[in-house]
């Protein structure tokens, strides 16, 4: 439901921009404000000749801006679960194999009201201890349930790596486009329509690529948070909960 609803907005945002441009293109005379007018063809206002195409890239930055910020209000929201004292986390609690048993229920109930990932970690590493009484294995099923848990994030990621891709090549579509067109009307030997559909050409790709800058660097900051998450997870587990475990 959100991946749809950022679908949509991103869509929404993109054409409005997009008009937005076209219509103060259509108001700007080119000869007084020279400036101005370049920078909206720039932009995309003139739709007709090639606007569309950084139209198309608004879309794809946008929807993308909006996964990452999704997913990065998730690992907070995640993060969360480290303050609601699901565990004690007082270094001089220690843990019986009797209370591995009650801790696992009072993480059922808690689970009832809102799902964690640490909640779900700290259930299947009780299961785990209840079953086996090893230290080392519970150790092992913390450390694969932590890596599926970030093999999930990467795959759910898929879409914003995929979005990434697909800013620049449109730029460089859009490039491909102008040239051809300019081509094309080589022969008619219209130089100010030939230079314009260049023109065109080659803004797709700068903003494509500029677009692509800003874009990337909040995908790294996201893939650094991912990584930080299941880092802080797996510490978090291992010191307040398998180190703790007093075995007979």
């Amino acid at each position: 439901m959100k991946n749809l609803r950022n679908l949509v907005l991103s869509v929404g945002i993109a054409i409005l921009f997009t008009a937005a441009c076209a219509f103060i293109l259509g108001a700007t005379n080119k000869v007084d404000s020279p400036a101005l007018y370049r920078i909206l063809i720039l932009l995309g206002g003139d739709v007709v000749s090639g606007g569309y195409i950084q139209g198309l890239t608004y879309f794809a930055f946008i929807w993308a801006w909006f996964e990452v910020r999704q997913k990065l209000r998730d690992i907070e929201r995640e993060r969360k679960a480290f303050k609601m004292n699901m565990i004690p986390t007082n270094e001089k609690h220690v843990f019986l194999p009797a209370d591995i048993n009650n801790l696992k229920f009072k993480l059922i109930e808690m689970d009832r009201k809102e799902k964690y990932i640490l909640s779900d970690l700290l259930k299947k590493a009780c299961t785990k201890f209840r079953t086996s009484g090893s230290l080392s294995e519970l150790i092992d099923i913390v450390s694969i349930q932590i890596e599926v848990s970030q093999e999930k994030a990467e795959g759910q990621q898929s879409v914003i790596r995929y979005l990434a891709w697909v800013i620049p090549s449109i730029g460089f579509v859009g490039t491909v486009l102008g040239i051809s067109q300019a081509l094309i009307v080589a022969n008619t030997g219209d130089m100010e329509l030939i230079t314009k559909l260049l023109g065109v050409a080659f803004d797709t790709t700068l903003v494509a690529l500029i677009l692509s800058i800003f874009i990337m660097w909040f995908v790294h900051q996201l893939q650094e948070e991912t990584d930080s998450f299941h880092s802080d997870l797996k510490e978090f587990v291992i010191e307040n909960l398998i180190n703790k475990i007093e075995t007979e």
